[in-house]
């Protein structure tokens, strides 16, 4: 793939300090109310620069994958929470997030490319919500086939040293002859790449997009091996 210049992305500055002001407060005053008279700070602050992220990172993602979603009403989270079904009943959540992914189904169990932004930090990477147990262990099955391929997916990702493994791992280990390296991949009952950093220069500045961009690329192969493993298609 040829690497995309910041230069040739719709422009974003990015974002504004007023939205850890903003979302501080939400936390302090989650109610109707309070959102009613400070919604405007809302798409100030926090949505349209999180669509106007998405924009920006589109022509790189449809490189990455054609086939992923990128219009930014339908990418980027709502603030709304759904009470039905969290325990969680204040009216508002203190974060927005969007996530570049197929439109599937079942989309939880599929590579998803995404980018979360809270009062302290964001986060940024690549995986798997929930992926099926057939899917993991086509996963394992593909590991096996093949330890060299995996291992020269990993390594790069490991000597990038931003990304964290954060991975829900089976109650019994399971039978594996692989080194430390690989092994800690394949105790895996799903994965998720994620790297988190307090809110800072970059994210501040039109930098947020090419260091999106450069991490993105980098996790491309382990997203197509994912791919490759995942039996929802």
């Amino acid at each position: 793939m040829k690497k995309t210049s910041f230069q040739e992305q719709p422009s974003f500055s990015g974002f504004s300090r007023q939205y850890v002001k903003f979302l501080h407060n939400l936390n302090a005053n989650n109610n109707r109310e309070w959102f009613a008279e400070h919604r405007n700070e809302y798409i100030e602050y926090l949505l349209e620069p999180t669509k106007r992220l998405v924009s920006a990172l589109t022509p790189v993602m449809r490189e990455l994958d054609p086939d992923v979603n990128t219009i930014p009403h339908r990418v980027v989270s709502r603030i709304y929470r759904d009470v039905r079904f969290s325990a969680d009943k204040t009216p508002y959540r203190s974060r927005l997030w969007f996530a570049f992914r197929r439109e599937v189904n079942r989309w939880t169990e599929t590579p998803t490319y995404f980018f979360q932004i809270e009062e302290t930090q964001y986060l940024f990477g690549m995986g798997m919500y929930a992926a099926s147990p057939a899917t993991m262990r086509c996963f394992r099955e593909m590991i096996d086939d093949d330890p060299k391929r995996f291992a020269e997916i990993i390594e790069p990702i490991r000597k990038n040293r931003k990304f964290k493994l954060e991975k829900e791992k089976y109650k019994r280990p399971l039978p594996s002859e692989h080194p430390a390296a690989i092994d800690a991949w394949y105790q895996c009952k799903t994965i998720a790449l994620l790297a988190r950093r307090e809110p800072d220069k970059t994210l501040f500045s039109p930098k947020i997009v090419n260091l999106l961009i450069d991490q993105f690329v980098l996790l491309k192969p382990l997203y197509d091996f994912l791919w490759q493993a995942t039996v929802l298609r």
